[in-house]
């Protein structure tokens, strides 16, 4: 007869039911295939992987992209001509520059 394994008298871990089902709550005594692999996977807990999931580097894509937003490119610039030591430079842009 094989055995089975039930915490629970009404249900047994590889699905099966009846009135003849042995059933015991001790894991070395079990015999039924299902039920042995049922409890390899409640024992095997998903552990941490390594690399980070899709989800995660989206995430940390979209967060990188908020912070690359703030930056504003024009007021850098403007920036930087102003830094500039001679303003003899052509203008480049809409807006008109007050040097050329």
């Amino acid at each position: 007869m094989v055995m089975h394994y039930s915490i629970s008298g009404d249900a047994v871990a590889c699905g099966r039911n009846g009135n003849n089902l042995s059933s015991t709550s001790e894991a070395d005594k079990v015999d039924c295939k299902s039920c042995q692999r049922s409890l390899d996977k409640a024992d095997a807990a998903p552990a941490k992987k390594a690399t980070p999931s899709l989800a995660e580097l989206r995430k940390q894509r979209q967060a990188s992209q908020v912070k690359a937003a703030s930056f504003c490119f024009k007021a850098n610039w403007r920036a930087r001509l102003a830094a500039l030591p001679d303003r003899c430079r052509l203008p480049r842009g809409v807006t008109p520059q007050a040097f050329v």
